[in-house]
Order: C-alpha cells, then structure tokens, then sequence
C-alpha cells in the first residue's frame, strides 16, 4: 500500500478540494452561518462520509481501523484508541462553495483573511481543471458537469479575492489567456504540491485556535468534548473525473520516470548501484498502489488499456490527430504524437502485450538471432530519431524477453531477490490483462539501458566484485578455521557460509538461465545466446542481488566475529596502546569500525585512559557486571551483567526495512510509521559528521569520513537534507530519500568484518607469542589453555599492570611476588606497530573501497586527540 506520507497527484488534488471545503464551511460558521442549516444542506454522517476509495484519511482512517477485528487491526497497524470520539464527516455539495463564500466575504460579525496555502489549493484545481476544457470524455453531459465544476471554483476564488494575500491575487496559475500573451504559458507545477505539505497544517499555522482542522502534530483529541466534524467534496464517478483520475496518474509515472532517469545519471556520477536499484524497484511498487487505488474509486478501470484509451484518445483530437493513424505499415504508433505515447507508455504496453499473446505452454518465443533486426549501438537512445526509438525499444525488450521469462519461471519458487517485473512477467499468460504497474516496470528497464547506453553492463561488473569480495573473505576464514572451533560457532553453523558461496557460484558467476537457454536452442539448430546477457542488460536486478548478498552477509559475519571476539578485545588493547602513546600510527581498519558502530560499543562509555580503566572496560566489555569491582562484594555473588557481552550490531537502519523484500523475498515493504520513520530523518550533511564528538571513539581526532562520498557533482541531488517532521511529501522527494539514506549507508554495508576478524585473531597471536615468557611468569601455564582463548591475553596484559591480582574467576590471578607492571602492555605495542606499518593495517577498508567505488578520509586521525601531542606517522 502506497505510505501514507507520499502524496499522488491526484491524492493532492482530492485533498485540495476537501481543504476548500473545510475552509469554506467551518469559516461560515464561525462568521454566523447556521450550523444546523449547513449540516442539512449536506449528505451527513460519518457512516456515509466515506469516499468510494477504500483508502481513507486522516481520523477517517483510524476511524474505519476501530471497526475491524482485533488481528485485522494488528495487521494494519496502530489504530485509534478505542475511546476516541469519532468525528462526523460531512459532504459538501459543489453548489454550496458559492453560497459559502459569499457569506464568509459578506460577514459583518467577523473579517475573514484567506490563508495563502488555501489560495494556492484552489490555484491548483482550478488549473487541473482548466485543463480538460476541451472534452475529457467526449460527453455533452459530461463535459456540463465538468464545465459546471471549473465554474464554481473559479467563482469561488473570485468572490474570495479581496481576501486573499497580495501576492496571490494574480497569481500565476491562473493567468488569462490575454496575460498569456505577454507572459509565460502557465503549466502545473510538477511539485506543486511542494508548496503545501500539507493544507490542513497551514491552515492549522494561520488559524492556530481552530480545533476543527486535521492537522499533523495535533494535540490529543480531548475526550469529553465532542469530536469537531470534517467536510469533503461530493464524491462522483463521471467520465472526466475517470479523466482527471487517469491524467493524474500518468502525471506521476511522467514525473516519477524523469526522477528515476536522474538517478541513473547521479548513478554514472557516483551514486551507489543498491540506492539506485531499490529506489527504481520502490517507485514500481508506489505506481502499483496508486494503479490499484484508481481502480478503487473506478472499477470499470481494470488495466493499462482501459485507463489509457479514453485519455490518450483525447489528448491525440486536442492536438488533431487520429490516434490510430499510421505513417507507415509497420508502425505500432501514430509517429506524429510520438512524445504523447511516450508519457503514457503506450509502446512499451504494445510490445508486452505482444509477447504475452504468443507464451505458449508456459514458454517464451525464443528468436533467432537477427530475426527482429540488429540494434544500433552506435549512437545513443536519446540521439535516434522516433522511430528509431521505438524499433530500438522493441529489439532490447523482445530480444531479453526470453532470459527475463525463463528466469522468472526458474526463481518461482525460490528465496532470491527478485524486482517487480519479474514478478510480473511471472503472471503474464495468454489473454491476461496488463496492468499499468508492469507495464512501467518494463519501461524502467529499457530507460535505465537508455541513460546508461553502453555503461549499462557496469552494474554487472559491480556485482561480480561484490559477489568474489563476500566468496573469497568466506573462503579463507573457514580455511583459517579449518581445525580451529568454538562453542559459540560450532561447526554445523557453517552451512550459512557455504550457502552464500553457493548463491554466487550459481546465481552471480554461473550463467543458469543462459545454460537453459543455449539447450533449448540446441534442439532448434540455433546458435547459443551471449554469457550474462541478461544481468549485462539488467542494472537494477544487479543492485537488488548485490544488496541481498551484502545484507546476508553482514547479519552472519556480525554473529561470526561475536562469538569469536577478536575485534572487540583487539580494539580495547589498540585504545591502550594509543592512549599510553606507545604507538603513534593511526590503524585505519580498526579506527574506522570503531566509527562506524560508535565507541560505546566497545568501551562501554568513552574510550578509557589510566590502567585502572582499561581494566574495567575490558570486563565490562566481556559481560561482567559493575558489582564485580565492589570492594564489599560476596564471594559467590554473580558477577554476570544482564546485558551480557558486549557485540557489534547491524548499522544498517534503512537497508534493513528493504532486507526482508530482498532478502527473504516477502511480498511487499510494509509502510508503516515505524518504518518510514528513519528514512524521513536520514541525513546526509557532512558537517554532522565533521563535528562529530570525539569522546564517541575516544581515540582520535574525528570519524573516518563516511558520509564525505563522492556525490553527484551535476545534480546536487544528495545534499540536500530530508525535511524535519515532514508529514506529506511529493512521491519523488520520499524516493530521494530513500536513495539517499541507502547511499549513505552503502559503506557500512560493505564492511568485511571476515577480514578484520581474521586481522585481529592473527595480531593476538602474535600478541601471546611476544609476551608469552613474561605472561608464563607472571600467571603461569595455565593462564591459556587453547587458542580460542585469545581474547583472554589482553585482559591478562591489563591486569599485570594493576594493582588488582584477581577478579572472581573471570581470570587466572597473579602469582604472589610478581610486581605491578606496565611491561607487558609496551611488548604487545611492537605487533600493532608492525600491523599498521605493513599493508595489513588499511587491507580492510582499501578492499570497500574498491568495492563502493570511492575513497574514505581519513586526513586529521594522525593528530593526537586527548593522548597529548603527536606527530604524524
């Protein structure tokens, strides 16, 4: 279901007149207008009050959620309180908003201002339409009532005029067509419902003591005062509303495409493949539901070719032209309004119809290569001529058609992720109605190939890095732990490793579906299609297989390297270290996970500095309670904290909300507010990072730079920082968050916690061996029994510099006579030096590096911070 916060533009347009008519009666009767005779003007009652879309709004909404079954209303979401007075919505007729106004205007008992964000509602409608003037339906009846509508709103705002602010007396959408003459042609403004987030809230901000509006942030409905009634719009099925409807709607996939097309530019610049491949398969989704709500409101209105014929139609006789007039036989389209098909998809719906008519047997028609013709790839899409377009749009789809069916049929059943159009074309058979929804699926297929032209294999290439990075770091930790175990990762835990390598073996590096393909040609004498010929094509199912690999990836790698513990304990001896100035290097790797889960992941609090500290941490860190210290503490007492060890956690919020889409294959995302939530509150400005509080890693001067990305130098699209407490957005800024919350994240998602797992566990060995004869005299043999008690070693090198001699039996106590000293600490400071002076101190991060495709900062962290002064390394 489309999130409530997105606004459609025929949601807006719907909601602008229910917020004229709001206005309107609830101003009238605060200027003397009788309540009971506008209440009996009108068709009442919140039990009729709802619109014939199922999808209400606002208190309507929660409304409608208190009448449903308890487990229906867990499955929707957060209802209203059971208690809460249910307002009565009130209908108004279209009449009445003349008859309204004048009174407001002709009030001597109260001066009434127009609010800007109610002129620029009517603004709106006026101008949407305006546009229809010439006939939406072709109906003499029909066109009346559409004339009589624009007629009244236009007298509205008139008789409202004086009122109004200044600046919108004139305003420009609605210029006559004498203004026309000497001023820019107006056109409705493709966010224009930018202006007004949200009407109800800027009347609530001009009129801040009426209780009676909807707005966002209102204050909890007093329960022993009865509910304030609402008002809509008389809610009617006409033909030029079904037009109106359907123009709105390929307004948005218009706006939405464009959108969509910038992002593959910002893409090319250097935006992330995942951001841009969940965001285009998102926007297919919202498209699905705005499709599914017009079919609400007009069930007549079932498919592509139903909501299309009469609006296409009529926009071809406003330009004059016959809709299915053909310049030459072999044309699908009128080329004369090329540009009118191209908003509506209509080429792209010929051609998937065309395929589906001829599945036969549950199989694709399989071409002979050249059969339809030979693309022309030496200049690009947006080069061609129209018809050149078209032919080129008909060889890429009907060419892949084949690869995409036979891979739907062989993902049927499985767990991969898939986007919509394969999902689609799943259900394409013979007969079967095409729905919008696919139908822009596979336009977003071709765009993307359009803005790409030949960089469109380079997500394909970006999959194959991603895919042999995750394999080979799998590899080599279950070769390095071949015969070492333990408890917490036993050896049965592994399979999840291998069933990764096996998804890339036959999903990434093997071509199934080519395989398929080439025996199915065989048996026909045909020659073998080319390897990878549908990912090489496919950027987006590239992005979506390279999020599900790297999300599958870090939920186990997170559970591996807990259980081992090597990062945790190697960051606590790296911090003392640092902190006591024996080592002056900056060890990249391990300064950027630290930044990256935040300190307190791992120090519990700030990074300590003194012996004393280090210490605690350190069993704090390992799941100790505090009471462990106390100097009255009874012998047997427990000394296991509640929360247990401490670990790292997942990062990702925003991926997350995709990870069971794409990696579980669920239906759908759920839109919930919870969900939506992070994503409207991602921020990507690098000054937050920039003055990021040291004390949050403790040991050095800022983060790595993780947000400081390559952006889009064109564009500007990811500087910009989502909107605080936005309650309604326009769709394409909610998909501009969502890409840029995804893109500011793809860093964390390609941390390879493998390789800083297998970094630290080899630096503790060498760690135990260059302070073994010191530690054997100091606690005796039995201070590491085997090797997965590594992580012990710096807890044994804390403690010999402290005073304390035994901590219950968390470890080993100090022999009697051997003296408090800080040795050991300063012998385990020569492995580090040698780590970070070698290549392995930044492997990790100069291989995500390689992998997202740009560079991290780390200029400042040669700087001491609150170790006292330091050069340079």
């Amino acid at each position: 279901m489309l999130p409530d916060i997105v606004q459609s533009a025929y949601k807006t347009y719907k909601q602008d007149t229910n917020a004229i008519a709001t206005w309107l009666a609830t101003k009238a009767k605060q200027c003397g207008y009788s309540a009971d005779l506008l209440d009996q003007s009108t068709t009442t009652t919140s039990s009729q009050a709802a619109p014939s879309s199922a999808r209400l709004k606002g208190k309507a909404r929660k409304q409608a959620k208190n009448d449903l079954p308890k487990g229906q209303i867990s499955a929707q979401g957060p209802s209203a309180t059971l208690d809460e007075p249910k307002p009565p919505i009130y209908t108004i007729r279209v009449k009445e908003f003349i008859t309204l106004a004048n009174f407001i205007v002709g009030s001597e008992k109260l001066t009434v201002h127009v609010p800007e964000a109610l002129a620029k509602a009517l603004d709106r409608a006026i101008l949407l339409r305006n546009q229809y003037t010439s006939g939406a339906g072709g109906s003499t009846e029909s066109d009346k009532g559409h004339a009589y509508f624009l007629g009244v709103l236009e007298k509205t705002r008139e008789i409202l005029k004086p009122r109004m602010p200044p600046g919108m007396i004139n305003d420009r959408l609605t210029k006559t067509e004498s203004d026309a003459e000497t001023n820019e042609t107006p056109k409705l403004d493709a966010d224009a419902n930018e202006q007004v987030r949200n009407i109800f809230a800027s009347l609530e901000l001009e009129e801040p003591s009426q209780e009676f509006l909807d707005a966002p942030n209102i204050k909890p409905v007093d329960r022993t005062t009865p509910a304030q009634p609402r008002y809509e719009v008389e809610t009617v099925q006409t033909i030029e509303e079904e037009y109106i409807a359907a123009h709105c709607l390929f307004e948005d996939v218009r706006h939405i495409r464009r959108f969509l097309c910038q992002l593959w530019t910002n893409y090319q610049e250097g935006m992330d493949l995942i951001a841009v491949s969940v965001t285009v398969n998102t926007a297919i989704g919202f498209i699905r539901d705005m499709e599914q709500d017009l079919i609400q409101r007009f069930p007549s209105k079932t498919d592509y070719e139903s909501i299309v014929k009469t609006f296409f139609s009529v926009q071809c006789m406003i330009r004059g032209h016959n809709p299915g007039s053909k310049q030459r036989p072999d044309d699908i389209i009128n080329m004369a309004v090329y540009d009118l098909a191209e908003d509506v998809m209509m080429t792209t719906f010929i051609m998937m119809n065309s395929v589906q008519d001829v599945i036969q047997g549950g199989y694709a028609p399989i071409y002979k290569p050249g059969h339809l013709g030979y693309r022309d790839t030496s200049s690009s899409w947006k080069q061609k001529t129209a018809r050149e377009k078209v032919q080129d749009d008909k060889l890429a789809l009907m060419e892949v058609f084949s690869d995409l069916f036979l891979f739907a049929d062989m993902t049927a059943k499985s767990t991969l992720a898939e986007d919509e159009l394969i999902r689609g074309i799943r259900q394409m058979r013979p007969g079967r109605d095409v729905p919008i929804w696919l139908v822009f699926a596979a336009q977003c297929f071709l765009d993307a190939q359009h803005e790409l032209h030949r960089g469109v294999s380079n997500g394909y290439s970006q999959l194959v890095r991603c895919a042999k990075g995750i394999k080979s770091s799998i590899e080599e930790t279950l070769k390095f732990h071949e015969n070492l175990r333990i408890v917490n990762w036993p050896r049965t835990n592994d399979i999840q490793f291998k069933e990764q390598i096996r998804v890339i073996d036959q999903w990434v590096l093997t071509d199934v579906v080519a395989e398929r393909l080439r025996k199915m040609k065989e048996s026909r004498s045909l020659p073998g299609p080319e390897p990878f010929r549908l990912l090489k094509q496919y950027p987006v199912m590239c992005g979506l297989f390279a999020f599900a690999l790297k999300m599958r990836a870090q939920e186990v790698n997170l559970v591996f390297v807990n259980a081992w513990g090597s990062i945790m304990y190697s960051a606590q001896l790296y911090n003392a270290v640092r902190q006591e100035s024996l080592v002056l290097q900056v060890w990249k790797d391990m300064e950027f996970i630290i930044a990256m889960q935040g300190g307190d992941k791992f120090f519990v609090g700030d990074a300590p500095k003194g012996l004393e500290e280090y210490l605690k941490r350190y069993l704090l860190s390992m799941g100790y309670s505090a009471a462990i210290f106390a100097a009255n503490r009874r012998p047997n007492a427990n000394v296991a904290s509640s929360k247990g060890p401490r670990s790292l956690t997942k990062l990702c919020a925003v991926a997350e909300l995709f990870a069971g889409r794409y990696c579980n294959n669920d239906a759908a995302v759920s839109w919930t507010p919870e969900i939506i939530k992070p994503i409207i509150e991602a921020k990507l400005d690098d000054s937050d990072h920039e003055d990021a509080d040291d004390d949050e890693t403790g040991s050095r001067a800022s983060k790595p730079a993780s947000a400081q990305k390559k952006k889009p130098s064109s564009s500007g699209a990811l500087l910009r920082k989502p909107k605080q407490q936005a309650h309604s957005l326009p769709t394409n800024e909610f998909l501009l968050d969502i890409a840029n919350s995804l893109h500011a994240e793809c860093l964390e998602m390609s941390i390879d916690y493998l390789g800083m797992h297998l970094c630290c566990w080899k630096l503790l060995r060498q760690v135990n061996e260059v302070c073994k004869p010191r530690l054997l005299q100091t606690y005796g043999a039995g201070y590491l029994e085997k090797e997965n008690q590594l992580p012990f070693v710096v807890g044994y090198i804390f403690m010999a510099a402290t005073a304390t001699s035994q901590i219950a039996n968390v470890l080993v106590p100090r022999r009697e006579g051997v003296e408090v000293s800080s040795r050991l600490l300063q012998t385990s400071a020569e492995p580090l030096k040698e780590l970070i002076e070698s290549a392995r101190g930044d492997s990790v991060t100069r291989g995500m590096e390689d992998v997202v495709g740009f560079r991290i900062d780390f200029s400042g962290l040669e700087i001491k911070n609150d170790m006292g002064d330091m050069g340079g390394s």
